[in-house]
């Protein structure tokens, strides 16, 4: 049988610094950018030189990435990474609630997806990738979608098409969200999958729709 150890000594503190730099680095580089934030921010709220946070990190870059896996980490777990489908949807919505109660990793988040969009920018490898994962992601969303009838058949194109348009949607509500925290983020994100339901659902069988017309008729 093999026994699972945790960490102990140096190495869990260790750990447990690196966790807390990565924490307080999301806030700053949220804040400030990347090129804004500064190694001498993040180290003063730890209480280390920057030196020491290279030295545990490697560079300022490899820090960023650090920070940017740890998002990817929490907004999966959030999202269920076994969920597929209509599961999924919820899922979204369950990061919306999410992201409304901690705006800080969404907030990091819109900061480097628009300062990545130069290929000079240490995130931009890492941005380019997400935002390929993420569309690949929910084309998988609405194809399960479609095998479990809860979406009308699709062709691929179109599938890909409601991939794109569910992603921009989402970036879009969130950024009104951040410039201004009264916009209500989660109603609207239901609002929009509610609508998406009713555009997409299942073509009636005809018996069904006969049914229809001839109940209508007798009205």
């Amino acid at each position: 049988m093999t026994v699972q150890r945790t960490p102990r000594g140096p190495y869990k503190k260790g750990i447990e610094r690196r966790q807390e730099i990565v924490k307080v680095a999301v806030e700053i580089f949220g804040q400030y950018g990347f090129k804004g934030g500064t190694l001498q921010q993040v180290g003063d709220k730890v209480g280390l030189t920057p030196a020491a946070i290279i030295k545990l990190f490697g560079s300022k870059e490899k820090l960023l990435i650090a920070v940017l896996e740890h998002w990817g980490v929490v907004t999966g777990g959030i999202v269920g990474p076994e969920a597929k489908g209509c599961q999924r949807l919820d899922g979204f919505k369950r990061l919306m609630a999410y992201h409304v109660e901690h705006p800080g990793l969404l907030e990091l988040y819109t900061t480097m997806a628009a300062e990545a969009t130069s290929v000079e920018h240490p995130a931009h490898g890492f941005m380019t990738a997400r935002y390929h994962a993420s569309r690949e992601d929910m084309r998988r969303l609405f194809s399960d979608a479609v095998n479990e009838g809860r979406f009308r058949r699709m062709n691929q194109e179109e599938i890909t098409h409601e991939a794109e348009f569910l992603l921009a949607i989402m970036d879009g509500l969130e950024i009104q969200f951040l410039l201004n925290p009264a916009f209500d983020l989660q109603k609207s994100f239901s609002a929009f999958l509610n609508r998406l339901d009713q555009r997409l659902k299942p073509d009636m069988p005809q018996g069904d729709l006969k049914a229809q017309i001839v109940q209508s008729e007798r009205k």
